[in-house]
């Protein structure tokens, strides 16, 4: 409606004179460097809100059709599962088990994003003897199209062994994501810290690497698309094709100075999985307090052991622990 009131020009009545119209849109999106998902939205919004629009636009449609032959997608590159691995030792090293369990979690079942960050314990459901993880997604994208709940199984026995911890430690209620934006902040903070931002990865690159991870241990499409849930195998051949692609330029062994020390961390989780807490406790100062405005602690007058001076000190230092001068 902004660009109509710039160009003078309102909606036609006649729905045949609407097509112009709207490719003289397409055009101003992108002379002026929009998203092509901008366009596609516009297309399929006019003919979802006005059906008799459908079969009425097909130079709106090939101009799009062009714009995605020309605009190469930007797609998220796959992660390594070693990398996957050392982000996970990273995320336990800090003690963030939910991040490093969601990591796991996202990687092995190629869950979307959202159906990952939407993951609760109750969702997830297994006894200490089984060897799998039965996760109910609910309807999800795919399962609203088809009129049923979906749900996957996580297999991956290293994987099932951290995830059935971390349920004994969390309620039914738990999430795997305290909220959307902490999640995706501390997914760029962990490439950031392993120095792998110029890599491009991406939370989706999770789903995109899980795929090509399981289909070069069976080589099987039909398996894939049944794992990952696609409706299509157009889309599950494009993420298998391009990502072997992107993994087999990608120079990122697992002896990178960066991620070595994590994928230690990593193996030495699996031998002794110990979740004390879910999150690691909040930093408190030295006087019991958060930060500099904690209650102001009482000085005791001490000698030292390495003199007759004294020294004053706070009665939170011999609380903690001996000191030395």
């Amino acid at each position: 409606m902004a660009f109509l009131a710039a160009e003078g020009k309102v909606l036609p009545r006649n729905k045949s004179q609407m097509d112009p119209l709207v490719c003289d849109y397409i055009e101003h999106l992108w002379s002026n460097g929009a998203g092509r998902a901008l366009a596609c939205d516009t297309l399929a919004g006019l003919q979802d809100i006005q059906p008799n629009l459908r079969n009425q636009l097909p130079g709106a449609w090939r101009l799009l059709k062009t714009w995605h032959v020309n605009e190469m997608p930007n797609r998220a590159p796959p992660l390594p599962e070693h990398v996957v691995h050392a982000m996970a030792g990273w995320a336990f090293f800090k003690g963030f088990y939910s991040f490093g369990v969601s990591l796991l979690v996202g990687f092995y079942t190629m869950l979307r994003t959202g159906e990952l960050l939407g993951l609760r314990s109750s969702q997830m459901i297994s006894s200490a003897k089984d060897k799998q993880i039965l996760i109910s997604l609910g309807l999800t994208k795919g399962g609203k199209r088809q009129g049923a709940a979906e749900s996957v199984i996580l297999g991956f026995e290293p994987a099932v062994s951290l995830v059935q911890h971390w349920k004994v430690k969390a309620q039914a209620g738990t999430p795997l994501a305290i909220s959307p934006a902490s999640w995706r902040k501390m997914f760029n903070d962990c490439l950031a810290s392993l120095d792998l931002t110029k890599w491009g990865f991406r939370p989706y690159s999770l789903r995109r690497g899980g795929a090509t991870f399981w289909f070069s241990k069976h080589q099987s499409l039909d398996r894939i698309l049944l794992q990952g849930r696609w409706q299509t195998q157009k889309s599950a051949r494009i993420y298998i094709n391009e990502g072997l692609a992107v993994l087999a330029t990608m120079k990122l062994p697992s002896s990178h100075p960066t991620l070595r020390p994590f994928l230690n961390v990593f193996q030495q989780t699996l031998l002794r999985p110990n979740f004390g807490t879910l999150e690691p406790p909040q930093n408190r100062g030295r006087t019991g307090g958060i930060g500099k405005r904690g209650k102001k602690s009482k000085k005791t007058r001490v000698k030292t052991a390495s003199s007759k001076s004294f020294q004053w000190i706070t009665s939170q230092d011999l609380f903690f622990g001996p000191v030395y001068y």
